[in-house]
């Protein structure tokens, strides 16, 4: 008996050993959480402390697939710490595949991507592996051992069952310079899927803020910089979503309320927060607005000592311009280069079209006797000819050898209008019934020109503020009505539809019919009616009506 008693007692202290062990380890496994991870509504820190040096932190081209290659320059003597970030989508939560990563041809480990399957990260993993949402992969990987100052190139590889495109590449790296100031810094990562109710509107709940907190009291005044980094998945333009610090809404440029606004998915945003710097306890908002879905995943705070690029020199050295289309998206590239002694960080570039503002771009440092290309995205909103310049460093953040050699003389650019007009018919319906002789077919029509003409056929329509119609005339039985839009490139859009007419027969058969018994109708009209209704649905009917229009809009 007693020793069933001492048995019994060991057990309960194993057991209680375990359980203790068990809840000490499992604060810091990575499982997947639809909200968000490791926390669901702040990005945690992974480092942070002052250096003699800087923070460097750069990458990212937009979602494309793999092998995706990116390339980075790490300025200063020394790394000190670093940390590669690998942005992968992966389709659904439900798909597994597998991620693999070279750093100057040096192969981590391949990486199990298991989505809501995943049961945990081992403890001290690398890399940390943080899914969210519909498959949403942010995986960092430690990489301070593995790189030094200078070039270092990545390439990540997706396999398997997942979608497996890369949103971006990103690498923060902590160096040390002799020749540098001292440099306070927080680094925080994780993945927040801030969403709205799905886009089949059936979720149960929004997700409309996340946090970043860099903690800790500060001598503001001791401070001559202050810069932001963050970086986003998923966010789409034209959607809004707004980012705060300290309560104080964030510009990107002029733009204050689309801050995750590129068309490839991927956000690496630079912003001054000098101004809004605070004594204890710094935070960044990030906050969802309009946006479907959007994943803020890093935010990185550096405070400087001395003023920013005070020997660097920045210039335009070339300009690259595509065939530019009125109404879609273009973008334009820019070489950048810095002629100075000095490195130059957390700056920003400005397109202008005729000395307006129509896309900015950032970038987080450019070495001394550096070049870097960057990239604008601008969508016309007509054709024609623009002067086109970018100016580098146009807030004038930035203390230059020369500030009057930052822009390049000016490019005229041809805008060209290949976009046909978007046309709709509005009324009758396709497949309709109608009793008149003329019908009055009517619509809308959208295009980057205002100089359009609508035939409905053959007929001009008359136009006002974007709407259009024409009277046609009805015979009996079926009649195929043809728009046709036209802009002054001429660009053409073409849209068909089909109405049928009652016949005559039909229409006395029926008046004969009430004439005679109100309460019921004859079989011969049945007959006709259920014809009439029948004919929708008539596969014949359906493949000459689609027929007849394909090879219409070929003409």
């Amino acid at each position: 008996m007693l020793l069933n008693s001492r048995k019994l007692s060991r057990f309960l202290l194993y057991f209680a050993g375990i359980s203790i062990i068990f809840m000490y380890i499992s604060p810091c496994l990575a499982t997947y959480n639809f909200e968000g991870v490791p926390e669901q509504d702040e990005l945690i820190e992974t480092t942070s402390g002052t250096i003699k040096g800087g923070l460097y932190v750069d990458g990212g081209e937009g979602l494309k697939e793999t092998p995706y290659v990116q390339e980075f320059n790490v300025p200063g003597d020394s790394v000190k710490w670093a940390r590669m970030y690998v942005g992968v989508w992966g389709g659904t939560e439900d798909k597994k595949g597998t991620l693999d990563l070279t750093v100057n041809g040096e192969d981590f480990e391949s990486v199990d991507l298991e989505g809501k399957a995943d049961s945990g990260d081992d403890e001290g993993q690398n890399p940390s592996i943080y899914c969210t949402g519909h498959g949403v992969y942010w995986v960092a990987y430690d990489v301070g051992t593995n790189i030094s100052t200078g070039p270092v190139n990545v390439e990540a590889k997706t396999e398997g069952g997942i979608d497996g495109r890369v949103y971006g590449i990103v690498l923060a790296a902590v160096y040390e310079d002799k020749d540098g100031e001292d440099t306070k810094y927080w680094i925080k990562e994780g993945n927040l899927n801030l969403h709205g109710k799905g886009w089949s509107g059936d979720m149960p709940s929004t997700h409309d803020e996340g946090y970043a907190d860099f903690s800790g009291k500060i001598d503001a005044d001791k401070y001559k910089t202050a810069n932001l980094v963050v970086a986003y998945l998923c966010g789409s333009p034209g959607l809004e979503d707004s980012l705060y610090f300290n309560d104080e809404q964030l510009s990107d440029g002029d733009n204050k309320n689309d801050i995750a606004n590129s068309k490839s998915y991927f956000d690496l945003k630079f912003f001054d927060v000098l101004d809004f710097l605070t004594e204890d306890d710094n935070e960044v908002k990030f906050q969802r607005d309009d946006e479907d879905y959007v994943h803020p995943v890093l935010a990185a705070l550096t405070l400087g000592t001395g003023e920013a690029g005070s020997s660097s020199d920045l210039i335009v050295s070339g300009l690259t311009l595509p065939v530019i289309c009125a109404g879609k998206d273009n973008v334009i590239k820019a070489n950048i280069k810095n002629t100075g002694k000095d490195s130059a960080s957390s700056f920003q570039a400005a397109l202008y079209a005729d000395d307006e503002i129509v896309s900015t771009a950032s970038v987080s440092s450019l070495a001394s006797d550096k070049n870097k290309t960057i990239e604008f995205n601008w969508k016309p909103a007509s054709d024609g000819q623009k002067a086109l310049k970018v100016y580098v460093d146009y807030a004038n953040k930035i203390k230059e050898t020369s500030e009057v050699n930052n822009f390049n003389a000016p490019v005229l650019a041809k805008i060209v209008d290949m976009t046909p007009p978007e046309i709709e018919i509005e009324s009758p319906e396709d497949g309709g019934f109608v009793d008149a002789g003329e019908v009055t077919v009517s619509g809308t029509v959208e295009d980057t020109s205002r100089n359009l003409t609508v035939d409905v056929n053959g007929r001009k329509a008359m136009l006002s503020d974007g709407s259009w119609s024409a009277k046609v005339p009805m015979v009996s039985g079926s009649n195929i009505i043809a728009v046709s839009a036209v802009d002054k490139a001429n660009n053409t859009a073409k849209e068909l539809i089909v109405v049928n007419k009652k016949t005559s027969f039909l229409r006395d058969f029926n008046e004969s019919s009430r004439s005679k018994n109100q309460s019921k109708i004859s079989a011969n009209e049945t007959l006709h009616i259920s014809w009439y209704k029948d004919l929708l649905q008539n596969k014949i009917y359906l493949f000459f009506k689609n027929l007849i229009s394909n090879w219409w809009r070929r003409f």
